[in-house]
């Protein structure tokens, strides 16, 4: 299956449409998507041709992904390294407008390193989801093995994910032109971003962008246990918005 997927990218890519394996002037290029019984969010046109145009290259990391061999799979779409730098566990509204306030920085700020937007601005949601998620696996098995080294199996707490700066300011620099790139969120960047605020003790923040996750998507189970964990109380989960989420399905 590997050696498959390597072959397939190696060959000329063409210009695809989305749910179709030929090329933009033939007839069968306007058939619709297939249909599925579980509802997705409907992807914007954008969407659907970045992820046309590189279904060759999203199965040979989705087979990186599947053999566990996640740092590869994550150079198909990011084959640089992922930017340095303390990881704010601010979202990218409140740390903008903490930017724009007067005064000099608290002591303890986390300074953020800068990341190029332009090169992923050409991914889709879904490639840019798994590579990023595949560093997030990397960082966890590397931090794993790291302190069973040091300390033991049954010790940890010390030790932490690398990756998780480089993941954060992705994310950011990348919700940050959201408005103004013409694209919609479809939930799995939200939930990651999740994920990596927790990770960064920001609980509140956290869960905020599970929220906005499940909103988007809401059959995605794993936000929905990443709430599950956050919440203690009965009285917490009552105070979000969740009768906004089931009305809007059910209409």
């Amino acid at each position: 299956m590997l050696r498959a997927a390597e072959l397939l990218t190696s060959l000329p890519s063409s210009d695809l449409t989305y749910g179709s394996d030929t090329e933009v002037d033939s007839p069968m290029s306007d058939a619709p998507p297939p249909q599925t019984p579980v509802r997705t969010p409907p992807k914007d046109r954008i969407e659907a041709q970045l992820e046309a145009r590189e279904i060759h290259k999203f199965l040979l990391a989705k087979t990186y992904f599947d053999c566990r061999e996640y740092e590869r799979c994550a150079a198909v779409f990011l084959p640089g390294t992922l930017p340095k730098g303390s990881m704010n566990t601010s979202s990218p509204q409140s740390a903008k407008a903490k930017s724009a306030a007067k005064g000099k920085a608290k002591v303890g700020t986390p300074t953020k390193a800068k990341f190029p937007l332009e090169s992923i601005s050409g991914l889709s949601q879904k490639a840019l989801f798994l590579a990023l998620y595949a560093k997030y696996i990397a960082g966890e098995k590397r931090k794993d093995e790291e302190s069973e080294m040091i300390l033991g199996p049954q010790d940890g707490g010390v030790t932490m994910n690398k990756e998780l700066n480089g993941i954060s300011t992705i994310l950011e620099e990348w919700f940050s032109s959201l408005a103004s790139n013409g694209r919609q969120g479809q939930g799995w960047l939200e939930y990651l971003y999740g994920i990596v605020l927790a990770k960064g003790k920001n609980e509140k923040q956290a869960k905020q962008w599970f929220i906005r996750s499940v909103h988007l998507y809401p059959y995605n189970w794993g936000a929905w246990q990443e709430l599950s964990s956050l919440f203690g109380t009965v009285e917490e989960v009552s105070l979000c918005p969740f009768q906004v989420l089931f009305r809007t399905n059910s209409e």
